[in-house]
């Protein structure tokens, strides 16, 4: 593959010389070399640069859509003759939500890379607004997300299941009781995660449903971390809503507790995520290797 295109394509997507440099473990000065000789050879500038990031030219732009075409050509082929050869090779790029990324994805990634060692891996994780940014932008092959999609550009396919649960210290007042009523929940304080996550807009959502409006929640602090999240309700500051597969340690040590709050749905799907278009033979393979293991998924969960 042309080298120059390469490094301009991930200049592109790292919207920087330097993470790009980084990226291919080049220099800074090769890097940039390489962009003025093709701005040289086509004779225009596809680059605006200041003095943070790097902007593409409407030239820019154009030949990025051509060179990620090329490139992803390119990926195809190499792997599809290395698998008439018996060996899948190539790399693929996961992009997952936090608890997907924290609890799910390890176990699915070590065992598809333990049956295919020559696939090289990247991944990708944030909220659900960002993690739909990373697939848009074709940083992603294909992510994994909690909540459902109603995109016409993507195929949105049901995995697994989750369901998410009131948390509460093993000591508070709910927690013997294990039941709950709805209007009961304005009287705590909450720790959530922030706004932008697909747990908090599922639990913002059923109350919704359920005639209740969730800016009412007294809600004490917003983190992006269930470790956090975790801690703070074991030292009873307030409460929270997290996956049950989060809390699965915490409930079996008893410095937490589940409690059911009447009426309320919080069940939600883990869909696999891609584009409508065809995906590179080692995309492939990683679906058809989820929907294979899917039980073998759950029994572990």
């Amino acid at each position: 593959m042309d080298s120059q295109l390469l490094t301009f394509v991930t200049v592109v997507e790292k919207k920087s010389f330097s993470l790009a440099a980084r990226e291919l473990h080049l220099t800074q000065p090769a890097v940039t070399a390489q962009i003025h000789n093709m701005e040289k050879h086509y004779g225009v500038k596809l680059f605006n640069r200041d003095n943070k990031y790097v902007r593409l030219t409407p030239a820019g732009q154009k030949l990025y859509e051509y060179a990620r075409q090329i490139i992803d050509l390119y990926n195809h082929a190499y792997a599809d003759i290395k698998e008439l050869g018996g060996i899948i090779h190539g790399r693929l790029s996961v992009g997952a939500t936090y608890t997907i990324a924290e609890y799910i994805l390890p176990q699915i990634i070590g065992f598809f890379k333990t049956e295919y060692p020559e696939v090289e891996i990247a991944i990708c994780l944030g909220n659900r607004e960002e993690i739909f940014r990373a697939l848009n932008e074709e940083r992603c092959d294909i992510i994994l997300v909690a909540g459902d999609c109603h995109s016409k550009k993507v195929i949105c396919e049901n995995w697994l299941t989750d369901t998410l649960v009131l948390v509460v210290n093993s000591d508070h007042p709910w927690a013997e009781r294990g039941r709950i009523a709805p209007d009961e929940l304005f009287e705590e304080r909450f720790i959530l995660r922030e706004v932008g996550s697909s747990s908090r807009q599922l639990w913002e959502n059923a109350l919704r449903e359920k005639g209740f409006e969730p800016a009412k929640l007294n809600v004490f602090l917003e983190l992006n971390n269930h470790e956090a999240i975790k801690k703070w309700v074991e030292l009873n500051f307030g409460v929270s809503v997290l996956s049950e597969w989060v809390i699965i340690k915490e409930v079996e040590l008893k410095t937490l507790a589940k409690v059911n709050i009447e009426g309320l749905s919080l069940c939600r799907n883990i869909n696999l995520i891609y584009p409508k278009h065809r995906l590179h033979p080692v995309a492939e393979k990683f679906l058809r290797f989820c929907r294979v293991n899917k039980t073998r998924f759950l029994s572990m969960l």
